[in-house]
């Protein structure tokens, strides 16, 4: 339960970070965090399912911990680009 918990926060903040990567202001502060937490579930879900990149993703310990925030980014950034994507009015 607590890994749940730790993951949550993680996403949440990893969202944050992405949306300032990819565009910059942001969606909002309570977006970026929903964003971020749908990209965790998005990147662990691509890196558990995929065997050659499960490999990377350590088995506790610093490293893991490591791997699963720059897998939260990475899925936050997906999912945040895809929302610009298809919400964003661009030039608005």
């Amino acid at each position: 339960m607590i890994h749940f918990i730790v993951w949550i926060v993680v996403s949440a903040i990893a969202g944050f970070v992405a949306s300032k990567i990819i565009n910059k202001s942001g969606s909002g502060l309570l977006m970026d965090i929903v964003l971020g937490i749908v990209g965790g579930f998005v990147g662990g879900f691509i890196v558990n399912h995929l065997s050659f990149l499960h490999r990377f993703g350590g088995r506790g310990g610093t490293s893991g911990f490591v791997i699963e925030i720059i897998v939260a980014i990475a899925g936050a950034m997906l999912v945040i680009w895809i929302y610009d994507m298809l919400f964003r009015r661009r030039g608005a």
